[in-house]
This record gives C-alpha cells, structure tokens and sequence, in this order.
C-alpha cells in the first residue's frame, strides 16, 4: 500500500460513532445535542466490520473516537451510499461527513476545515499486459474508462466530456467489472483502491498503467451549512489541532499502512 500523506496542522471534524442511536459515553458536557455523520465504505479510511457498534473500523473512525472522547459529544455514523451522504449534508438532515475531496459544487453546502488530514492520489489501472498501452493522457482517448459516481479525481479528467466514461456505485464494482474485460481502464484512488485489489484478489489480473497523474487530491472533514451543526466548528478545530499536534492522527495512519 502507498504510503499515506500527513499534513500536521488542524484536521476538522468529529463525528458519530454508533449507528441506530448507540453514542459513545461523554466526557464532558460540551454540547447539548448529537451530531449524526454519514459515510459509507471506503478501505482503509472506513472499512465494513460487523462487529462494531457502527459496522464500520478504520482511519476516520478512529479518528472519529478519539474527537468524541476530547469532546464528550454524543455522536453516531449512519450508513448511506456516498450520493445518499452527499445530498443529506445539502439539506441537513446529517451534520458531518469525512473524507471529502473539496469542489466549488460542494462548499456550497459544506464547511470545510481548512487543513486536510490525509490525501490521495488518482490512478488508472487496465487488464493485466495492457498497462503500457496508456503512456499519456492523450491515450485515454478511444477508451472506456470506469469510474467512481460521485467522486473527484483530477483536471483535466473531472471536466474532459470527450471521454468514454461510465460511472459504477464503488472501486470494488470498478475492480470486477474490468477484470471480466467489460472495461479498458479504470480510474480510482490509492492508497484505496490497491488495498481492494489485494483484498479481492485482483492482482493478477491488473495492473497499473504506464500513464499515472502528478496531482494529488487532500481529504477533509466537512460540516453542513444547513444541520446548524458549523457553530460546533471553532471547537472541533482545536480538538483536531491538538489530536495532529501531539501525533495521534499519524499513529493512526501507521496502523494501515
């Protein structure tokens, strides 16, 4: 797995760790309701565990406790498809999500804290002896190329309606559907998508292409503008400052590497 990018300044947010209403026991009396996070799958920062309360382990949970526990704030993660997430931060019904790449469209309807905690970067994969067939950018061109609906990967490929895209709900969907050939490529993140790969098996039957993009995409925690929920963020801010500062989100990053 690619090693995962730190930034130490502030991370942003905190969020729900128990689904259907469980709530983490609170330190301290900090506020007076719950804040209800949305999410879904997404190896290694939330990967399904069906023996947590919130049927979810990895990066932004642990996170996610450990600003609960600093915070003494009832919180709980709701499962949802990220379109289903997304649309619930716009009409705040959900107060927080993690692991959001930031777009013009989505400040719109989210507060973002202005420090990423992690990032990712974009990568192309093709069935395996067919890597080196895509040596520019220029050579996408002619493909069919799978994609993750709803998520932000890089410019010019964000914007590019010349090319062949088709949209699948997840990287796993992505990962199976080019191996039976239905694709050429396929677009996803890293260090994402290499852990499904190794998880599901798909080693040997793809692999990276020659073409691979500079840019890098930063993660961030983000608030809804309409839950109420922003006037919790000065106090989260200090809250992930502190859990940067004194190394605890890079301890937690080393544990899924």
């Amino acid at each position: 797995m690619k090693k995962l990018r730190i930034q130490f300044a502030f991370l942003h947010v905190l969020p729900l760790l128990c689904l259907s209403g469980i709530v983490l026991p609170a330190v301290t009396a900090a506020f007076d309701q719950p804040l209800v996070m949305v999410t879904e799958e997404w190896p290694p920062f939330r990967i399904n565990d069906d023996t947590t309360h919130s049927g979810f382990r990895g990066i932004d949970i642990d996170i996610v406790k450990q600003v609960a526990d600093r915070l003494g704030v009832p919180i709980s993660i709701q499962r949802h498809p990220w379109a289903r997430a997304l649309e619930m931060m716009r009409n705040g019904t959900a107060d927080m999500i993690t692991g959001v790449a930031h777009t013009e469209e989505r400040e719109a309807f989210m507060q973002y804290v202005p420090v990423a905690y992690c990032s990712v970067r974009p990568v192309f994969f093709a069935q395996k002896g067919k890597g080196s067939l895509v040596r520019s950018y220029r050579d996408l061109s002619g493909k069919t190329i799978g994609y993750s609906l709803h998520s932000a990967y890089f410019e010019p490929f964000n914007s590019d309606t010349k090319l062949n895209k088709r949209g699948l709900s997840t990287e796993q969907q992505l990962l199976q559907v080019l191996a039976l050939g239905r694709l050429d490529l396929i677009i996803g993140t890293e260090p994402n998508i290499s852990y499904d790969r190794a998880r599901l098996g798909y080693v040997e039957e793809t692999e990276p292409t020659v073409y691979q993009p500079d840019e890098t995409t930063e993660l961030f925690f983000a608030l809804s503008k309409k839950s109420g929920s922003i006037r919790y963020a000065g106090a989260l801010a200090q809250v992930l400052q502190d859990l940067l500062t004194d190394g605890t989100v890079a301890a937690i990053l080393e544990q899924y590497r």
